[in-house]
């Protein structure tokens, strides 16, 4: 049977249609696929970001809590508390520790008296009892950085910390 010229003719005419079709659905599809890739990249970087983040505080807090402890536990009295603040230098590493092995604690500390001038250890008149400067309180300000991860993985927080030391 032979077909007819009205349906040959038909054929010929729809030949070809689905291609650009195709096309299109392959282009709209890629476009598509890389959208959700970069999202999918950017919501892991910012998840590591987060990470790295929370890391660093937790070193900075950590470090503040050395900082602490070694200005109050160690020291026997205001003046010994001020040279050791004076000293201060900590710089810690987390390598040992769970969840704190990509990151590092810097501790500072700065002291002045009440009436806000630098504290001096080495004048004991600023110690005595009955002090004629009056000067019976030390101000200590402890600054801990804590930093965790590299490259554009790095985070940073700084933590400070006040507290004081009365005339014993």
């Amino acid at each position: 049977m032979c077909p007819d010229k009205h349906h040959l003719f038909t054929y010929q005419k729809q030949r070809g249609f689905l291609m650009p079709l195709a096309l299109f659905i392959l282009v709209v599809m890629g476009v598509l696929a890389l959208t959700i890739s970069r999202t999918s990249i950017q919501t892991q970087t910012s998840s590591i970001q987060e990470f790295m983040n929370v890391q660093a505080f937790y070193a900075a807090e950590s470090g503040a809590q050395r900082g602490m402890q070694a200005l109050f536990l160690t020291t026997a009295n205001r003046q010994a508390t001020d040279q050791a603040c004076a000293n201060m230098a900590i710089n810690h590493n987390f390598a040992g520790v769970n969840g704190l092995q990509i990151c590092t604690a810097t501790v500072t500390c700065t002291c002045v008296y009440q009436d806000n001038s630098a504290c001096d250890s080495g004048v004991g008149a600023n110690y005595l009892l009955t002090s004629a400067a009056g000067v019976t309180k030390s101000f200590y300000t402890l600054r801990s950085n804590g930093a965790c991860g590299q490259d554009q993985y790095r985070a940073e927080r700084i933590i400070e910390v006040g507290a004081y030391r009365e005339q014993q």
